[in-house]
C-alpha cells in the first residue's frame, strides 16, 4: 500500500512539473472585450496574428484589430489597441464608432439595424446631423454594439426650412450576440 502511494505521488509530481513547463511556455492574447486565450505565438504580421492551441499543432489566425495586446511567456509586452469597454451601457455611447467601409466590421458579429433622426430643435444643418449620429450611437450602445456600419444617410431641408438628417445603419459587437464575457 505504501509502495503504490509512493508510486502515485511520484507520478503527480511529474505531471505537476510537466503542466507547469508546458504552461510557462504560453502566450496570452488578451482581446478586446475583456476576453483572452492561452496560446503558443507563432508569428505576428501586419494584419494578423498566427497562433497555435495548447496541445494543437494547427496554426490559426486572428485579426489585429481584435487584439488588445499580447504578453508572451518571457514577460514582453505588445500592444495594437486600446481597450474597449466591455459591458456598454447607454451612456457609454460616446464609445460607438460609424464607419461607412464595410470592411472596418469585417469579423465583428451583426446585433442589429440602428436609426437616428434629429429633433426639430436644430437650427444648423451640423447639429442636425450631430443629433441623429448621437441618437444613433445610444441605440446601437443599447443593443451591445461597438461600431455601426453607415447604409445610408439623408438631409432634409434647405434655405430657411427647419433641416433634418436621417441616418441608418447596422449595429456590430465584438461578442457573439447571447455570449457572456468570460
Amino acid at each position: 500500500m505504501l509502495r503504490k502511494l509512493t508510486f502515485f505521488i511520484i507520478g503527480m509530481v511529474f505531471v505537476i512539473s510537466s503542466f507547469s513547463q508546458e504552461e510557462a511556455d504560453l502566450d496570452t492574447i488578451y482581446m478586446l472585450g475583456k476576453r483572452k486565450k492561452i496560446v503558443h505565438v507563432r508569428s505576428i504580421y501586419y494584419s494578423n496574428v498566427k497562433y497555435s492551441e495548447p496541445g494543437s499543432e494547427e496554426v490559426k489566425s486572428m485579426e489585429k484589430k481584435n487584439i488588445q495586446k499580447i504578453i508572451f511567456d518571457n514577460g514582453r509586452k505588445e500592444v495594437f489597441n486600446e481597450p474597449v469597454v466591455g459591458e456598454i451601457e447607454e451612456t457609454d455611447w460616446k464609445n460607438v464608432v460609424l464607419t461607412e467601409n464595410k470592411e472596418e466590421v469585417k469579423g465583428l458579429y451583426k446585433v442589429g439595424k440602428v436609426t437616428g433622426k434629429s429633433s426639430s430643435g436644430n437650427r444648423t444643418a451640423e447639429s442636425a446631423e450631430r443629433t441623429a449620429k448621437i441618437r444613433m450611437k445610444k441605440r446601437a450602445a443599447n443593443k451591445g454594439g461597438v461600431m455601426i456600419y453607415v447604409t445610408e444617410k439623408e438631409t432634409i431641408g434647405g434655405f430657411g426650412e427647419v433641416p433634418s438628417y436621417y441616418i441608418e445603419g447596422i449595429a456590430y459587437s465584438i461578442q457573439k450576440p447571447g455570449e457572456d464575457s468570460q
